[in-house]
Parts: structure tokens; sequence; C-alpha cells
């Protein structure tokens, strides 16, 4: 008997009883109108749930019954489009034929640029490699959408991807605009571009930045004109209440309520990108843009304020969409459709366990809504790895050995350490502090321990003492000071590792293949860099080049050329730093990378492998993890193991109280 009455209301459910339903509160996003009526989000996943709570009680109104087969059909449709190993593509052909021809080797970019076009939002997730940004490009012009587009990617993607792709596979009328170094020259430059159909504007994540506050507008005191003393007018609070949560707390610094009074207030940092309505935006590298955890981000506020036309398309683009924690992609979700994905949440209640001490910590993946989960991802997620579509990519080569007898552990090189780099490993461990040369080295946190920890597993130290400006914890103010800073220096195992690998590989005469060595620290790629070119003795003609932090944007594409470059006097070896050139740059000349040391995040030594595992140049390449026996390096390698195998961990990303815990107890340390 059906005697729960559903119907569509807009963008909610309305669901109808003559009696009680138990039950229907644990349906995230439930709550009851003032009138007694049960209003639940609209969306297939409430359905389905509303009929494994009550089965055939339930009876769907005419306009939701077809609400529901339209969109069923729609993620059927683009379900089966997504596993095609090619697809037509009409608008193409006509309006750009370089770059349909360039995809005609690889088919598979073909179905992603129709899977682009038949949708409003896509999350472009392949592997990194497989050619996203043409993929990007052909699905915007299949779709026929105008311009101007805006394309949000990182310095190292902005001239030598976008710009040079555009350029490249694009007709002459399409022009790409790179915005120059310096706010005043950006500013100039975007105010006198001109936004025509075909313009594609390059920025960076740090331009869309949009500082929001509430400013209260309550009366305090009422003030007397001083034309007419029997008017007065109310002179208004004026506090200040910078937004930096998802939900903000009613009650307000200055003790008044937040309310429709409430004045919010926008300051975008460059005015031009938020008037003009695009026809199209893409997020490259959305990993680093989008995902929002407790605190909304300037940047993360700037983006979803951007205007699109009507009839436009939004794009997320990453190989990494969520950094190992599935339930970050909530972030680019709520971009890309805000109507479908608008509460954090209710979307973690529906498909993650949540507990704790606190209640609200996110625990495991419900096994039961896990295909749920994938299913509501068909019609806006394109997800293919290279394995896949990339039949001639050789896979990855790991080498090394694993730590165990058992084949599923970490493999790698496994290096003792010797002499003083051990001793202050350890003193590190045992007392959070290390006596050095210069000075006493403090680790005031879990999280400064363990990034010591990790640096000392890398190399010795010392302390370098630098003139800073620092916050005074108990006035708050800004004072200047001394900031002791961790200066890497030999004896390094890895160090003297590397330099003896490199002499049999016939480094640095008449090297065999190119080399990129990757790490997370800039000074101690620097320390090796330094040390390999003194013994070496090639000051002269320099057998090395550094990407990272430190080099600015104009220098870092000549030395990606001239490590691309194939002349026996261009470097031969690659200093890498992950965060600042781990994602957007192409090494094809290189096969070999080595890694002196991991993030927490395993996705970021992903993407730097495939900065040279690409489908443009199909060739094996070989990784080799440099890690330390018996230190931090074990648990690192052991819990981004685990996290790729799809377990999940809560980690205390605040203090990284856990984390260490963890690595230290998986490295075999007592705590």
């Amino acid at each position: 008997m059906s005697d729960i009455k559903v119907s569509k209301r807009g963008k909610r459910l309305e669901v109808r009883s003559a009696g009680p339903l138990p039950g229907i509160k644990t349906i995230p996003g439930w709550y009851q109108t003032t009138a007694g009526i049960h209003t639940l989000p609209l969306s297939l996943e409430t359905l389905t749930l509303l009929r494994v709570q009550y089965g055939n009680r339930i009876e769907l109104a005419t306009e939701l019954q077809r609400w529901e087969r339209t969109a069923s059909q729609f993620r059927t449709s683009m379900a089966k489009l997504a596993t095609q190993v090619d697809a037509k593509l009409h608008n193409l052909p006509r309006l750009a034929p370089k770059l349909a021809k360039a995809m005609r080797a690889r088919k598979y970019q073909r179905t992603g640029s129709r899977f682009i076009a038949e949708t409003d939002v896509t999350g472009v997730f392949d592997d990194p490699g497989l050619g996203k940004t043409l993929i990007a490009m052909g699905g915007i012009l299949e779709g026929n959408v105008e311009g101007p587009y805006l394309i949000i990617a990182p310095k190292t993607a902005a001239r030598p991807v976008w710009e040079r792709e555009i350029r490249r596979f694009l007709p002459s009328n399409h022009r790409a605009v790179v915005l120059p170094e310096g706010r005043t020259e950006r500013s100039k430059r975007l105010r006198l571009t001109r936004m025509t159909p075909s313009t594609w504007v390059i920025v960076h994540p740090e331009m869309c930045l949009v500082k929001s506050h509430y400013r209260c507008t309550e009366p305090v005191r009422w003030q007397k004109m001083k034309r007419n003393p029997m008017i007065r007018r109310p002179v208004e609070c004026g506090h200040i209440e910078p937004i930096t949560k998802r939900r903000m707390p009613v009650m307000m610094g200055c003790k008044h309520e937040r309310s429709r009074r409430t004045e919010r207030v926008d300051a975008a940092s460059y005015p031009r990108l938020f008037t003009v309505e695009w026809g199209a935006i893409v997020i490259d590298e959305s990993h680093d843009s989008l995902i929002v955890g407790k605190r909304l981000t300037q940047r993360r506020n700037g983006m979803a304020a951007l205007q699109l036309r009507s009839g436009g398309k939004r794009l997320a683009m990453s190989g990494t969409p969520f950094n190992s924690k599935p339930e970050q992609l909530w972030g680019t979700l709520n971009w890309l459709d805000p109507d479908q994905y608008p509460a954090y949440d209710r979307w973690v209640s529906l498909y993650w366990e949540k507990g704790g001490y606190t209640g609200y910590e996110i625990g495991a993946l419900r096994p039961e809504r896990e295909q749920m989960l994938w299913d509501s991802l068909n019609g806006i997620a394109l997800r293919r790895t290279k394995g896949e579509v990339a039949k001639d990519l050789p896979p990855k080569t790991y080498m090394g050995t694993p730590l165990t007898s058992n084949e599923e552990s970490p493999h790698g090189i496994w290096l003792p350490m010797e002499g003083s780099q051990k001793e202050h490993y350890e003193q590190m461990l045992e007392e959070s502090w290390a006596d050095l040369d210069s000075g006493r080295l403090d680790a005031v946190s879990s999280l400064a321990e363990l990034t010591r920890l990790k640096q000392f597993a890398c190399a010795d130290g010392d302390i370098e003492s630098r003139k800073a400006w620092l916050t005074d914890p108990f006035t708050g103010k800004r004072v200047e000071g001394w900031k002791h800073l961790f200066k890497p220096k030999l004896p390094s195992n890895k160090y003297e590792w590397i330099k003896a690998t490199l002499e049999e590989w016939g480094y640095p005469r008449s090297p065999v293949d190119k080399v990129i060595i990757v790490s997370f620290y800039t000074g101690i790629l620097e320390m090796m860099q330094e040390r390999l070119e003194k013994d070496w003795k090639t000051r002269n003609r320099p057998v090395s080049t550094i990407i990272s932090g430190r080099v600015p944007n104009t220098k870092r594409a000549k030395r990606l050329a001239s490590m691309n470059s194939t002349d026996k006097r261009s470097p031969q070896i690659m200093f890498l730093n992950v965060k600042a050139g781990g994602v957007a740059l192409t090494v094809d000349t290189a096969s070999r990378m080595l890694f002196l040391s991991e993030t927490r995040i395993p996705d970021q030594q992903n993407q730097a492998e495939d900065r040279i595992h690409r489908v443009s140049n199909p060739r094996p390449c070989f990784y080799y993890y440099l890690r330390s026996l018996g230190t931090v390096d074990v648990g690192t390698a052991e819990i981004n193991r685990q996290l790729q195998a799809g377990t999940t961990r809560l980690l205390d990303t605040r203090r990284g109280v856990e984390y260490l815990r963890n690595v230290i107890s998986l490295s075999g340390g007592k705590r």
C-alpha cells in the first residue's frame, strides 16, 4: 500500500504521510518545515534511501517520476560514454582541424572531449600524462561554447602547457593571454585585454583571491544632525567579522546577531576577473585550489564567485583530485555543481561512517553505499588510467627490494645511517631536540619534530639564523627577531649513494641517461646540487639544474627547455621540488627519477612520477625511492602504501600528533 507521497518542489523533495515516518531523520539533509512537512534534498541518492527505508509504501508524483527517469538515463549514457575507446566529434574538425588531427593517435582523448561537450560541469580526473589539456580544449570547442575562456593554472603550466598548446593546436584567431609578473603590470594588462569569443585568459590561482567579511550595521546609538537637531540618524556598529568558515556563528564578535541587516563585503584582488561572464572556466590541478577543509580560503571564495555565462562550462582537472582522502572530493564537486552538492556534512554523512570522541570524525567508507557513491559520479566525473587507454605505454618500474620478506611491503633502496647523521636523528627522536655544532635545534610541535626527523633521515644538518618578522605570542604584534632554520650538510647516506650510482651510470663525462632527483625540501636539493658540482669540478660547465619555489617563473621555462634539450652540453640532472615542479611539467629526456623524501600525501609522489611517464613519449621509466633504515622513512612509506591501497586513516592535520605516532610506531620506534 502506497501511503507515502513524495513530490518535487524546487530543489527539494516533500514527503507527506498520514502517520509517523520512523527513520526519516537518518537520511542526510532532512528537516521539517513549520507546516510539519518532511523535506529532503532532490537527488537520486535520496530516492534510493527512501526506497530502502520504506519500500513499496512510496508513491512518486508524476513530475518527480519524469525527473528521475531523465536523470537516471543521463547517468547511464555518460557512464557508457566514459568507457568507450573512441567517440565521434562533430564540431572540432571544423573549428580546430589541427587539434582534431592530433587526437587521431590517442582516440581516448576524443572520448574525453565528447564527454565534456555533453555536460555543463565536468571533473576530468584522468591519470597525469594522458593529455587533459587537449581533452579540455577539444571538449570546449566541441560543445560550441564561445569565449572568452578563463584558465586557472599553476605558474608551471601557464606558458609551458596552456599557452604552448593553444598556439600549437588552435587556429590563429584564438589568442592566449598570460599575465605578466607584478600586480601593477597584471592589473594593467587585464584591464586592457579585449575579451573576444576566442580569447583564452590564463591566470594563477592566487589572482582569484576574494577577501570576504561581514560588516555589522546594527545601530549602537543615535546622532543628531547638525542642520536639523530634530532629526536623528543611527550610528552603525561597523564591526568587521572575517568569513573563514563554511558556517559562520550567528553571534558576531561585537555581540550582535548576524541577520539580514548584516552586510557582506567581498573585495577581489583583481575585480576585472569577476565582471566578465566567461564561456568556460577551467581549473587545472584543482586539488590545490578546490579542496575545502575546516576553513574556507580566500582563493576558494573567489573561484566560487566567478561568473559563468548561461550555457557555459565548468571544468576541474586533476589526476589526484582529493590527496588520498576521498571525502575531500566534495570541494571540487561543490564548485562544479553547488546545487547538487551544497553541504559538506550531508555528503560525508551519506557515504562515510562518523564517530570518534566528538562524533563527527570521519571514518571508513560505508561498504553498502560505495556503489552509490561511484554511481553518483557517473554524470560528472571522467576517470581513466594509463593502463586502460595507453596500452603502448610501458608500466612504471620501481627499483630496489621489499623492506621485509613480504612482497607487499614497501619497495625501495634501503640505506643505513652512520656518524653524526644517525646521532642527531636519534637525539631528535628521543628528546625532541638535537645538539648541533652551531647550537640547539628544537622542535616545538609534533609536525615540526616529524619534519626534522625526515630532514635528518636525508642528511645531517646545522642551524642557520636569519633576521625575520615574527609574531609575538602574547601581544600578537609583528616584531623583528631571529629565525633559526635547518641547514643540511654532509654526511648524508643518500648523497653518497646518489654520487656513487651516478658515477656508475657514466656521470659526469658520459652519462647513459638524464636523471631527476626529487624532494620537497629545497635546502637539501640545493646542498646536494652544490656538492655534486664541487666534487665533480664542473662549475665551468654545470651538469645539473634545479627547479624550486626560489626559482622565478621566467627562469623555470628556460631550465625546463634546457633539460629537454638533446644537446650534449645541456643539463643531465634536474633537482626538482615536488611542490614547485611536481605538476604541469613534462621532461621527455629523462627516464630515471630518484626520490630523497616523501610527503604524507602519496598523490604528490604520483604526480611527480608522471613528469616523465607520459603518453607523449612512451618509454620505460625507473623510480628509486631512497629510504633510511630505522627512521620515519619506513613508517611514511608504509602509511602511503596503505593509503594508496584504499585503507583510510584519520590524521590530526592541525598538529600531526596521530600521524607522528603512526609513522614512528610503523618505523619501529618506542612511542
